[in-house]
């Protein structure tokens, strides 16, 4: 829940952090005569502090994803992730003779106890210690988990519900307007990243040259797959920031368009109809008026559809031609 909290942080601090500093400095350095919020140099100066404010608030997401991660079952027992059976239970025997009921009767001691037992004995079993690396301590409590592939397909029930929910998030970021630069590439991007989480979890040593596996190399999977998580959608909430600040779209919005001439359509069609009643009404009580009226109306749709017709045409013209010689003779 923290997690998706700091995320909707995206929505309103930046704005929000850029607003006051900006003030601020304006009322440092600009107090007698600060730029008019519609000028050049005032929209020059939110659009750097706003991509200070985002690259610095990245960069806290990031060093905050790590610095609440738990000490993993490695960290609890001092050792490294590819330790010796021997080292693993002499690092366990010198804890466990600091922190045993028997030993350390404090409250916390016993807690601390039951974690180091609990850390020994996954770390022990090769099933377990497969099943922690890539899902963490919270796929040990699966009770019916007894063999690798019972793991793996309990621990991808994790991986789906992630996905989704963070897709669907991605899309009501989209739909209240933040999520638009970069929106194709950035939905690719995140099923890149989930292809890259499932061979993490499939195939580690395929994975063992990423960015993410070299700058993390002492944490276990489950601990670099929270990382990427958080940098991943860190990272393209920043850019949903920043990338219409610096390149902002000259793409016309084809609906507004097309309302606008839905009603210049109307009121054409409206402007042409009050025209032809005006144009009918002298005929309306003349009854002789509007026979004649309708014998012309019937002799130009004739003639119209004749001179549309090209065999008619060619007539028409040859007959004109004649009569015009004809007259020439007889002159």
């Amino acid at each position: 829940m923290q997690e998706y909290l700091s995320y909707f942080g995206w929505l309103f601090l930046p704005p929000l952090a850029t607003s006051f500093l900006q003030r601020t400095y304006y009322g440092i350095f600009y107090s007698n005569n600060p730029p008019h919020p519609q000028s050049h140099k005032f929209r020059k100066h939110y659009k750097r502090i706003y991509t200070v404010v985002v690259i610095s608030y990245l960069v806290y997401t990031i060093f905050e994803a790590i610095w609440s991660i738990q000490p993993n079952f490695y960290e609890i027992l001092g050792v490294k992730k590819e330790f010796e059976a021997k080292t693993l239970k002499t690092h366990f025997r010198r804890l466990q003779l600091q922190y045993h009921p028997d030993k350390n009767p404090d409250a916390e001691a016993q807690a601390t106890f039951i974690l180091i037992r609990k850390a020994y004995d996954t770390l022990m079993d090769p099933v377990q210690r497969f099943a922690y690396d890539r899902f963490g301590p919270e796929i040990i409590k699966c009770d019916h988990c007894k063999t690798t592939r019972e793991f793996l397909a309990n621990g991808w029930s994790d991986f789906g519900a992630f996905y989704t929910s963070t897709c669907l998030f991605m899309l009501v970021v989209n739909f209240l307007g933040k999520g638009q630069f970069g929106r194709f590439w950035r939905f690719v991007a995140f099923f890149g990243v989930a292809c890259m989480e499932a061979s993490m979890i499939l195939h580690p040593k395929s994975t063992s040259g990423s960015f993410i596996s070299m700058i993390l190399r002492n944490m276990p999977i489950f601990e670099q797959i929270i990382v990427l998580r958080r940098l991943c959608i860190a990272m393209f909430l920043a850019l949903s920031h920043v990338g219409p600040i610096w390149f902002p779209s000259e793409i016309v919005d084809i609906r507004q368009e097309l309302q606008r001439l839905e009603l210049l359509s109307k009121f054409a069609e409206q402007e042409a109809s009050a025209l032809l009643v005006d144009g009918f009404e002298p005929f309306r009580k003349d009854t002789a008026a509007q026979i004649m009226l309708k014998r012309k109306m019937e002799m130009y749709e004739v003639n119209s559809r004749l001179n549309s017709h090209s065999e008619f045409k060619g007539m028409y013209n040859n007959v004109r031609q004649r009569l015009i010689t004809n007259k020439q003779r007889n002159r």
